[in-house]
């Protein structure tokens, strides 16, 4: 054996929860690869710095715990492949409100942005805003299908209601931030009306959790 061949991408990434398998070969003197020779993987980080991640050290399998990137290498017999540099992605696990209490004035027909911040809060404690994430925000009092709720929608601000306009679906920014505005859209809206916003995974259903709640005060006098 004459060398070690790194052959997995060259950044490696992996997202929170998931896997990924690190692989490199051995080669002999002509460059053939030499199977029998196993390749033992290593973290190369400190004791003290905290790693959100677990390597199996004889198949390569890491497994994303929290984001960052920490450093790991392969080793065959005293050949090491070149440090690389694995990267966890995080990803969304919570969601809130950013003001959960809204004004919305009698002289106007769309309310201040009812903004929700989605995030994941990794054991370090701080949180990790998520770009990219779906978020849909839903009137829930007064009830959809009621004479009160047919004098109000949802959309996003600057933009008409769609289909069901008791619903509304934003994508957060690289802030980790989605907003919706409330309408009025007919006359005697109620005192108060509540939306709640939840966040959507990217295979479909809702990411668990507590949903983000707005109190939207309506100001009829």
């Amino acid at each position: 054996m004459v060398a070690i061949l790194y052959t997995g991408p060259a950044a490696p990434a992996v997202f929170e929860d998931d896997t990924l398998r690190l692989t490199a070969v051995a080669l002999d003197r002509n460059g053939n690869p030499l199977p029998d020779v196993t390749v033992i993987w290593r973290v190369l980080e400190p004791d003290t710095v905290q790693v959100g991640l677990t390597l199996d050290s004889m198949t390569g399998l890491v497994t994303g715990l929290f984001a960052g990137a920490w450093r790991v290498q392969g080793d065959a017999d005293g050949l090491r492949t070149s440090l690389l540099a694995v990267t966890v992605r995080a990803v969304a696990d919570s969601i809130a409100a950013v003001q959960e209490e809204i004004t919305f004035p009698a002289t106007d027909t769309e309310s201040a942005s009812l903004a929700a911040t989605v995030y994941d809060l990794p054991p370090t404690g701080v949180p990790t805003p998520i770009a990219a994430v779906a978020v849909r925000f839903a009137l829930v009092s007064p009830v959809p299908g009621t004479a009160e709720a047919a004098t109000l929608a949802l959309a996003a601000p600057g933009q008409a209601p769609g289909d069901d306009p008791h619903t509304a679906t934003v994508t957060t920014n690289v802030s980790g931030l989605a907003f919706a505005t409330l309408r009025r859209v007919g006359l005697g809206q109620p005192d108060t009306a509540i939306v709640e916003a939840v966040a959507l995974a990217p295979a479909g259903g809702i990411i668990p959790g507590v949903p983000a709640r707005f109190t939207v005060l309506i100001v009829n006098n």
